[in-house]
């Protein structure tokens, strides 16, 4: 509903002489629309950004908001914890008369009622909470490495969605030079220096280009459907073109990376909150050779009235202490594994982070060798080969062959440049 739209439909329901309510309704009516319609037009504004993608993944994405609802779980448990169980009520009733025995104090001669508490050994309830708190940071680590992982494919959708967008633009403008070489061919036919077929074999290869144009269309709304769904977005909402590929470069310093990664990974730091978790729980295994306590006091009514009470003061004896042995040799065990463990995905992420940055490298010597070098000599092999056409020195068919050897340099430089993106993005992801 447009602006002005809504303005004649409160007109046509309020009088003219409430302005100040018309414009109250009006200005209502803008806000909710704009606060139904911004999610939707997040995607479709300008051109896509991969900032804004990634920020609507973070907002949008079912897994990710599946973590932070666990979070929340985590967060209502640890309140829960380290709490006192609830007190006990308990009312005895002795002597109940034969005559009425309805069990009610008023035909009993004594009853009392007793209220009791039970107290878990000083330090059980600390340490409850302290295992409790540091899950909601193993949480937190599992949502990080989430998001991370989330924005590692978003990247890598994104950059695919470049690559066939420039891909696109390469073939349109390959296409035009086959114009160009079209109708250079055709005024070598016409003056009787060149043959049809040099027109036919132009006009064969400018078909197979709008074939390879409409599979690379294809390829293109197929991740930009998969895209879509990764971002929670309805499928009908318009995805704008992607802005032009940057060429920058990224400085990378391994050591740092490694120190990095060791440092803050979600997955490292997962385990090392259960490893915390696990220590925590051992404290708490050593504390149950140690009793818990139960303190109570019971008034005591005889003959409608309190003439006395009783104090009560119970623990439990752990007397089958090889119960509690096995259980701290569980829990110490269990903590000795999650340090294996640990040792093993500090290993493993620094060798993940040694063969990333090779491979960023790598990535980087290749888009050099385009930019330099290859890009060049096709472009000026072309230029060569034109020039020779149309002076008759070449054939056609080398014409067509550094046509489709310059596309081909074009296609692979730009295939070198998103490979070096995703190569970063993988890094990223592991540090």
């Amino acid at each position: 509903m447009r602006l002005n739209n809504i303005d004649n439909f409160v007109k046509s329901r309020v009088p003219s002489g409430c302005a100040a309510l018309r414009f109250i309704l009006i200005f209502s009516a803008f806000l909710i629309l704009r606060t139904f319609l911004a999610p939707a037009l997040a995607i479709a504004e300008d051109s896509l950004s991969l900032k804004k993608l990634i920020e609507e993944a973070r907002r949008n994405n079912l897994e990710i908001q599946s973590l932070r609802q666990n979070i929340k779980t985590k967060e209502a448990r640890a309140r829960a914890e380290g709490v006192l169980d609830d007190p006990l009520l308990r009312i005895e009733m002795m002597d109940i008369s034969k005559e009425n025995p309805v069990p009610t104090p008023g035909n009993a001669m004594q009853t009392k009622y007793e209220i009791s508490q039970m107290f878990p050994f000083p330090g059980k309830l600390s340490l409850q909470k302290k295992a409790a708190l540091t899950e909601i940071l193993m949480a937190e680590a599992e949502l990080m490495a989430k998001e991370l992982e989330i924005i590692k494919m978003v990247k890598e959708m994104y950059y695919d969605y470049i690559y066939i967008t420039e891909s696109i633009k390469i073939i349109k403008e390959i296409k035009e030079l086959l114009g160009n070489m079209i109708r250079i061919a055709e005024i070598r036919y016409a003056t009787g220096q060149g043959s049809q077929q040099d027109i036919i074999k132009a006009q064969v290869e400018v078909t197979m280009l709008i074939n390879e144009t409409i599979n690379l269309n294809a390829e293109r709304e197929v991740i930009k459907a998969e895209l879509q769904a990764l971002l929670n977005q309805p499928q009908d909402i318009y995805l704008s073109e992607p802005q032009g590929i940057s060429k920058d470069r990224v400085e990378i310093r391994p050591d740092e990376l490694i120190r990095k990664t060791i440092e803050i990974n979600p997955d490292i730091q997962m385990t090392r909150y259960g490893i915390r978790i696990k220590e925590t729980e051992a404290e708490l295994s050593k504390k149950n050779y140690y009793p818990d306590f139960m303190l109570g006091v019971a008034p005591i009514q005889r003959d409608g009235r309190f003439d006395a009470w009783d104090a009560m003061f119970q623990i439990n004896i752990p007397l089958w202490r090889g119960k509690y042995d096995n259980q701290a040799a569980e829990v110490s065990n269990e903590v000795d594994t999650l340090k294996f463990r640990l040792k093993a995905e500090e290993n493993i992420k620094t060798a993940r982070v040694k063969e990333w940055v090779i491979k960023v490298e790598t990535a980087d010597k290749i888009r050099t060798l385009y930019e330099t070098s290859l890009i060049p000599q096709a472009e000026l092999s072309l230029d060569s080969a034109l020039k020779n056409y149309r002076s008759g020195n070449v054939d056609f068919l080398t014409l067509l062959d550094t046509e489709r050897v310059l596309k081909k340099t074009k296609i692979e430089y730009l295939d070198s440049l998103i490979t070096y993106y995703k190569r970063v993005a993988s890094l990223e992801e592991v540090v």
